[in-house]
């Protein structure tokens, strides 16, 4: 699962992932609260991320709860 995460937020910053799926996967998030209304794709690809690493911690792989963290433009 962590590597699909990733894979998909990478597809997302090279533009590899089709509009009508990028809609699919944010009116998902939006319906789990995990993304606001009206978000954009950085705003899915930093949700998909910080979903990654939460399940990283949910897995013993950090300490601590992961901190929020910025993606590139």
């Amino acid at each position: 699962m962590i590597g699909l995460l990733a894979m998909i937020e990478g597809e997302l910053m090279t533009g590899d992932v089709s509009e009508h799926l990028a809609g699919r996967i944010r009116h998902r998030f939006e319906r789990r609260t995990l993304l606001e209304p009206g978000s954009t794709e950085r705003d899915l690809r930093r949700s998909l991320n910080d979903l990654n690493h939460r399940l990283r911690y949910a897995l013993g792989e950090y300490d601590q709860p992961p901190q929020i963290l910025a993606v590139p433009d």
